[in-house]
This record gives C-alpha cells, sequence and structure tokens, in this order.
C-alpha cells in the first residue's frame, strides 16, 4: 500500500503536534485520587477539571500513553474528538460524516458507539448509535475504503442538552484488567478500587501490609506493584496502538523507561492470607509466575489466629467475606463484631482499611474510623479508614 503523505501530514498537524482534550472514568468517590495521580505523571499534563465519575486532563498523545500505562485507580482514558450541537438526526449525521475520522480511526473502522442522553431530543439511544455508525460509515466510502467493524475500537457519545460530545476510548479493556492477576475469586475487588482504596488508607511500601482476608489476593497483588514501582499497564496492550497516529518506538521507550524503575526488594513486606486453600494456592502460582515472592508472601491461615507479622505497626486491609462468601450460618453481625474485637485486641496502632457493605455494621467495628462511601460494581460500599 502506498504510503498517505498526505494523512501523514494530518495526523502530526491535528492529532500528534497539538496538545488534546482527554477524559479518565472513574469510580465515583475515587476522582481525587486519580486527579492526583494524573497530576504527578508528566509536567505536560495538566488537570482541567473533576467531576463525578471522571477527571479532565489536557496533553499531549505521549501523555495519553503514559496514563494508560501508569493509571492505577481510572477505568479507562477517553480522547475527546468532537462536540457540537443537534437537535435532530439530519444535524447528527451531517456532523459525524464530516469529521476526520481517517486521522484517529484504523482504516475503514467503524467503532462501536456506546451512547448516553441526557434532557436531548434525540433521546433514544440506539437510534442515536445506529445513526453515527451509519455516518460513520459514509465517511469511508467518500474516502474509498470499504467500512468494517471495529469491535477493539469504542466511540462514546454523550448529548447532554442537545450538546454532542464524542469520545474515542484509547484503553479497550477496562484498565483494572492488568494482566497479572488470572485467577478469580467470589465477590472480587477491581484492582482500580483497591489500588485507590490503598492510597486512601495511607499505604507506606516501606511498612508492613496485612491482607488476611485475601481470596484473589487483589490488595497484595497492588500493593506489590506500587512497592516494586511496576507500571501497572506493562504486561497489556491498548486500543490507541490501533490509531494511525499510534508511534511504537515512542511506546516502546515510555515501557523502558518504566522497566527501569522496577526493582527488588531486600523481604516481603506483604503478607497475604486466607482459609480457603484454593485461593492461595492460586495466588501464590501467580506471584511466582510474575516474580513478586519478594514482595508478598502467601499463608493459608484464619485471620483469628493471626498476631501481627511485624513488630512495626503497618496497615491491614481487609474487604470481609459477605453474602454468599459467608458460610450459611454464619451472622454477620456477629462476624463483623469479631472483627473489631480482634482488631481492638491484636492490631492497636495499625492502620486499617476496611470494607463494610451495609452502613448499621460500622457499629460492629471499632470507633474513631472515618468512613468514607464509595460504589464498587454499582453497590455502594462504606470503607473505614484510620488509625486503630
Amino acid at each position: 500500500m502506498v504510503p498517505d503523505d498526505n494523512l501523514e501530514k494530518q495526523i502530526k498537524r491535528h492529532v500528534i503536534g497539538r496538545r488534546q482534550s482527554f477524559y479518565c472514568t472513574v469510580a465515583p468517590g475515587l476522582e481525587a485520587v486519580c486527579a492526583r495521580e494524573l497530576s504527578e505523571l508528566s509536567d505536560s499534563l495538566h488537570v482541567d477539571a473533576i467531576d463525578r465519575g471522571g477527571v479532565s486532563f489536557s496533553g499531549r498523545l505521549e501523555d495519553l500513553y503514559r496514563a494508560n500505562l501508569h493509571l492505577r485507580t481510572a477505568g479507562r482514558v477517553l480522547m475527546r474528538l468532537d462536540d457540537f450541537k443537534a437537535t435532530n438526526f439530519r444535524q447528527l449525521a451531517k456532523r459525524a460524516a464530516a469529521f476526520g475520522w481517517k486521522r484517529y480511526l484504523p482504516r475503514g473502522a467503524v467503532p462501536v458507539c456506546k451512547v448516553s442522553t441526557h434532557q436531548s431530543r434525540l433521546y433514544h439511544s440506539e437510534a442515536v448509535a445506529a445513526r453515527i455508525g451509519q455516518a460513520i460509515q459514509a465517511y469511508w466510502e467518500t474516502q474509498d475504503v470499504v467500512p468494517a467493524g471495529a469491535h477493539d475500537q469504542t466511540l462514546y457519545v454523550r448529548l447532554d442538552n442537545d450538546r454532542v460530545s464524542l469520545s474515542l476510548d484509547s484503553s479497550g479493556p477496562n484498565l483494572y484488567r492488568r494482566g497479572f492477576k488470572t485467577h478469580a475469586a467470589a465477590a472480587p475487588l477491581r484492582e482500580t478500587a483497591a489500588a485507590a482504596i490503598l492510597d486512601l488508607a495511607g499505604y507506606d511500601p516501606r511498612r508492613p501490609l496485612l491482607d488476611p482476608m485475601c481470596g484473589a489476593g487483589t490488595f497484595s497483588l497492588e500493593a506489590a506493584l506500587i512497592a516494586k514501582k511496576v507500571a501497572p499497564g506493562a504486561l497489556r496492550t491498548f486500543a490507541f496502538m490501533q490509531w494511525p497516529a499510534f508511534r511504537p518506538r515512542q511506546w516502546a521507550f515510555l515501557k523502558a523507561a518504566a522497566a527501569k524503575e522496577r526493582h527488588t526488594l531486600a523481604s516481603p513486606l506483604i503478607f497475604a492470607s486466607d482459609t480457603d486453600p484454593e485461593a492461595v494456592r492460586h495466588l501464590s502460582d501467580c506471584v511466582q509466575r510474575h516474580g513478586l515472592e519478594d514482595a508478598i508472601q502467601v499463608t493459608c491461615c484464619d485471620f483469628f489466629t493471626r498476631t501481627p507479622p511485624s513488630d512495626t505497626a503497618g496497615l491491614i486491609v481487609i474487604n470481609p467475606p459477605y453474602g454468599r462468601r459467608l458460610e450459611p450460618d454464619s451472622v454477620p453481625h456477629g462476624f463483623y463484631s469479631r472483627i473489631g474485637t480482634k482488631l481492638a485486641t491484636d492490631f492497636r496502632g495499625w492502620q486499617v482499611a476496611l470494607l463494610v457493605p451495609h452502613p448499621e455494621l460500622i457499629t460492629r467495628l471499632p470507633a474513631g474510623l472515618e468512613p468514607l462511601r464509595l460504589i464498587h460494581g454499582g453497590l455502594p460500599l462504606t470503607l473505614l479508614v484510620g488509625v486503630l
């Protein structure tokens, strides 16, 4: 295929050469944590706004690469493409068909459209998605390119008071899919949520961390990546790698720089345990497979028989079993009371991060902990943080 020099010039001018607007999606309640992460990524990146469920920022295309590679708490990173007013389908289709899609999408790609509407005359999301898809198909036909479906590319379309915003997903699968943990567990905690909770709890990698109901080990694995300075996106691919503006050499440079930051620890300071031998086995295999033995020690034991693993107080993180994860004859109130008694008796002086599924259970736990309201998987949770 003969290189399209004119397209390359357009890409350099409009995509690579300009500052772009981006948007990180994040679980409600964790926006400030994500904004802080973003502000530390690059001198060329600027956090523009924080709203419920996301953080807007601006920077170069390279900053989008960095965000996907390094962010621990974001769900996905979107690139803003266009913003316009449309009160009817004719206006919507005309504007969508006129956009320069060849600068942003793989040749001929018609992305999956995900639409949300709020107080707009175009309120039928499926119809909006269909019209935009047809408009992009028509665009490619004017370029003498055969359009084709592209399931690895997603266009987010938001209509708010008749304003239409188009944003292209750069991440692909949600960023919590690190590629480190391939085993599952009941009631799993997303990696992005675990990383944010560690941040909110004031996790210090120089001090011990106890994860005594580890399940799949999400807290422990995230803590290990932080302690060893491993980029969370180091093992995976991203949707932006299919874009015509993608520069493999630049990406390889960023990954190599991240790899140089990784270091070996003198001895494990992360102690993961569970009563489920199968969960312990899976986590142990994962730790060995990814060379994290210097950070995590995994054992099979009961939290209620554990003692602090170090004379130095650290952080204890607990995502207690609830619902189907409890034995049929277990009483949640009594179970949480036992947790509270254990913490107050054996872990005085330790920091704690404790997830509570029901607010009424808070009274069963040590007083003086700060409650933070979170949303995980669409369900409200309370995170208790503080010093015991």
